[in-house]
C-alpha cells in the first residue's frame, strides 16, 4: 500500500442565510489579505528599485509575517481565523513562484465581481458524519450523490468555492491505495483536436471524440455579444454574467465527466499509459505578439488554442496519472513518422485524417498511425516488447 490523496467535491448546504453570509464574508477577507499585501509588496518593490535595495520576498513565511502586521492594523480581521484566512498567501506565493519560473501570469489584484468566492482550510479539518466545521463559522451540511467513498480516512485540507450562488467544498483525503501491478497490457494514446486515438498491443484501435457541446456553446457566445451591449455596472449585465457563469460551469463538468469516464475505462483494462509529453501552456501561448513584432495569423492561432482547451488534453492527462501508470515520450516526428517502416517524411501526413507513407506505401487514419508510434516509444522506454503484431516498432526503440 502507498500513502497518496485523494479530492472529493461536495454541494455544501449551509442551512441558513446567516451561514451563507458569514462564508461568503470569509471569502471577502481573504481576498482583501490578498490585494492589500499584494499592494504592500508592489510598492515595497518600486522602493527597493528606486533606492538600490534588495527585492521583497515573496515566500509564504514572508508574506504570513506581513499578514500578521495587517491584521494587528485592521481591527476586523480578527473575527475570522487565522489560518484560514492566511493560507491565500500560499497562493499568492505559489504564483510569484510560478511567475518568475515563467510558466505563469504576474499575480493580479482580485474584484469582488470578477473572481470566484473561495477560502481553504488548510488543517485541522473536522467533518462529523456529513457535517464540516468550519472555523469560526460553525458547521455545514456535506452532500454527494453516493455518499463519501473514503469515510475512514483522515482529511487533510478543504477547499470551499462559491459557483453559481452555489457553495462546493472540495475534501482532500490521505488515503491508502494498492500498489499498481504492471499485468503487461499497454495502449498508445494521440491526442488531436476534437478526440483521441488510442491503439494497445494487441492492435485494438479507436478514436474518441469529444462531447458535443455546440448548444451550449451558441447560447454562451450569443449572451457575450448581449452583454457586451449593456452597460457596465447595470444589474442586467450582472445577470447576464452569471447565465454565462452558469452555462460554462454545465460545459465543464460535460467535459470533465467525459475525461474521468475515458479515463477509468482505460485506466481498468491497461496498466500502461503511453501519451506524448506535451507542452499545452507553451502550444496555447496567444499569437497577437507585440506593437513592434505583431503575430501572423493570429486568428487561426485563437481558434487553434480554443480547440485545443476545448479538448481538455490537459484534464485527460491528469485523470489518467493518478489511475494508472503513464509513460510520457517525445512527440517529435510522431504524426509523420510511419508505424510500419520507421521512415520520417511530412509528405506521408496527406491531411488532419490520412497518413500514406511514402516509402512503404502503408496506409492508415493519421491519429492511430501517431498512436502507434508513441505507443512504440513508450514500451521501449519501459523496456516492453513487441508492438501489435504486422506493425514493427519505430526507430526510436528497439524490439526486445
Amino acid at each position: 500500500m502507498v500513502l497518496a490523496h485523494r479530492n472529493i467535491v461536495y454541494r455544501v448546504l449551509p442551512g441558513n442565510r446567516t451561514t451563507a453570509r458569514r462564508l461568503a464574508a470569509q471569502a471577502g477577507a481573504c481576498r482583501f489579505v490578498w490585494n492589500e499585501i499584494l499592494a504592500r509588496h508592489n510598492a515595497a518593490y518600486r522602493n527597493a528599485v528606486e533606492n538600490g535595495g534588495d527585492n521583497p520576498s515573496t515566500s509564504f513565511f514572508s508574506l504570513g509575517k506581513e499578514f500578521t502586521k495587517l491584521r494587528a492594523d485592521v481591527d476586523w480581521l480578527s473575527q475570522y481565523a487565522f489560518n484560514v484566512t492566511r493560507y491565500v498567501l500560499k497562493y499568492q506565493s505559489d504564483a510569484w513562484a510560478a511567475y518568475f519560473r515563467g510558466h505563469g501570469e504576474r499575480p493580479a489584484f482580485k474584484s469582488k465581481y470578477g473572481s470566484t468566492p473561495s477560502f481553504t482550510i488548510p488543517e485541522d479539518v473536522r467533518i462529523r458524519g456529513n457535517r464540516l466545521h468550519v472555523p469560526k463559522i460553525g458547521a455545514v451540511v456535506l452532500r454527494r450523490k453516493g455518499g463519501n467513498p473514503y469515510s475512514e480516512d483522515a482529511p487533510c485540507k478543504v477547499v470551499l468555492k462559491e459557483i453559481c450562488g452555489k457553495w462546493y467544498a472540495t475534501v482532500t483525503y490521505k488515503v491508502d491505495v494498492p500498489e499498481r501491478e504492471d499485468d503487461g497490457t499497454a495502449i498508445g494514446i494521440d491526442m488531436n483536436v476534437g478526440q483521441v486515438a488510442c491503439v494497445d498491443l494487441e492492435g485494438n484501435e479507436d478514436i474518441l471524440h469529444k462531447p458535443d457541446t455546440a448548444d451550449i456553446d451558441r447560447k454562451i457566445n450569443r449572451l457575450r455579444n448581449k452583454e457586451s451591449g449593456q452597460r457596465k455596472g447595470a444589474k442586467r449585465r450582472l445577470k447576464t454574467r452569471q447565465r454565462i457563469r452558469r452555462l460554462e460551469r454545465k460545459r465543464a463538468h460535460v467535459r470533465k465527466n467525459w475525461s474521468h469516464r475515458i479515463s477509468r475505462r482505460i485506466a481498468s483494462n491497461y496498466s500502461t499509459v503511453c501519451v506524448e509529453d506535451l507542452k499545452i501552456d507553451n502550444m496555447t501561448k496567444s499569437a497577437g505578439g507585440t506593437v513592434e513584432k505583431p503575430g501572423r495569423n493570429v486568428r487561426q492561432k485563437s481558434d487553434l488554442n480554443r480547440k485545443i482547451l476545448d479538448t481538455g488534453w490537459g484534464i485527460l492527462r491528469q485523470c489518467l496519472e493518478y489511475k494508472t501508470s503513464v509513460v510520457k515520450v517525445p512527440s517529435r516526428y510522431t504524426s509523420q513518422r510511419c508505424s510500419s517502416c520507421g521512415t520520417v517524411d511530412s509528405r506521408s501526413r496527406l491531411s488532419q485524417s490520412n497518413y500514406l507513407c511514402v516509402a512503404c506505401g502503408y496506409m492508415d487514419n493519421a491519429d492511430l498511425n501517431a498512436a502507434r508510434n508513441i505507443l512504440a516509444s513508450g514500451i521501449g522506454v519501459s523496456g516492453r516488447g513487441k508492438v501489435a503484431e504486422g506493425h514493427g516498432p519505430s526507430k526510436r526503440c528497439l524490439t526486445a
